[in-house]
């Protein structure tokens, strides 16, 4: 468990994230000081049509994906801390919303950010080795099975990640392809959670059957228990996500010191250029 809390702290300061934004600095620092300029005559957006040279498309697209993978990590937090924080229960009540209710809502999107981790990461690695592919191609068969990508352990981490992911699959498909809440009771195997969902119906309907810090009390035990096991969770996927970073920051650092390089000549030459056509 301590390993995958590190896991979940270290991804946001994995070397492929700082090499990316270090590559990306002078393209962040020159939209900067675009921003501020705009600011200064009170424009709201620049009429540039200006485009980035390859060297800095390649940066700035590993870099925002990197970026959606630890957002998604991040957003698995927040449907835990909602799940384990039911404020105002009295007030929702009176829009129907109990916390039964509030507690499948928040697991369903943790559910689908969680399976939606797969797809995020298939799509990193389509950009770290530049395989061309638009985002909407990026299946499963597709990235792994491409040969740049079997010869080294990506495959391996990508196949981990699967692994972890798969079990909720069922639960995700359900809320997207049919639009139904899966049941927090049957998720977590609590022929008690059924119970309190039925007494919270009915007592949603004008039919009081026990008092309700009686429902809040029991519910405090349960909540904790599917907190816990989101956590071990998110840590599990943390960690596989952190092996995925490992595996792909040696690719990235090929790859772009190669498109820097090649741009680098590139600019080398037109300037020598420029330089003999004054003499």
């Amino acid at each position: 468990m301590k390993t995958e809390s590190k896991a979940i702290n270290h991804l946001a300061a994995h070397s492929l994230l700082q090499k990316a934004m270090e590559n990306l600095r002078p393209l962040l620092d020159r939209a900067s000081r675009e921003l501020v300029e705009l600011a200064k005559k009170g424009q709201l957006r620049s009429q540039s049509n200006e485009q980035l040279w390859e060297f800095e498309f390649y940066d700035y697209d590993v870099f925002t994906h990197a970026c959606a993978t630890i957002s998604a990590v991040d957003r698995l937090q927040q449907s835990q801390q909602f799940i384990r924080a039911f404020p105002r229960p009295r007030s929702y009540e009176k829009s129907k919303i109990n916390q039964h209710t509030w507690t499948e809502y928040h697991y369903s999107h943790y559910v689908v950010t969680f399976v939606s981790l797969f797809d995020i990461a298939l799509i990193l690695t389509n950009s770290v080795f530049r395989l061309g592919n638009r985002e909407q191609d990026c299946k499963e068969d597709l990235i792994k099975k491409n040969g740049w990508v079997t010869q080294i352990p990506v495959k391996a981490a990508l196949e981990n990640l699967k692994t972890l992911i798969e079990p909720h699959k069922p639960g995700r498909n359900l809320h997207v392809h049919r639009g139904k809440v899966q049941s927090i009771a049957a998720e977590m195997k609590s022929e008690e959670l059924d119970r309190l969902e039925l007494i919270n119906s009915a007592q949603m309907l004008g039919e009081p059957t026990i008092e309700k810090e009686m429902i809040d009390f029991a519910y405090k035990g349960h909540v904790k228990k599917i907190c816990e096991r989101l956590e071990m969770e998110r840590g599990q996927v943390s960690a596989a996500i952190l092996r995925l970073f490992d595996c792909l920051l040696p690719i990235y650092t090929e790859k772009s010191n190669a498109v820097h390089e090649k741009w680098r000549q590139v600019f080398k030459k037109e300037l020598e250029r420029r330089k003999n056509q004054k003499k």
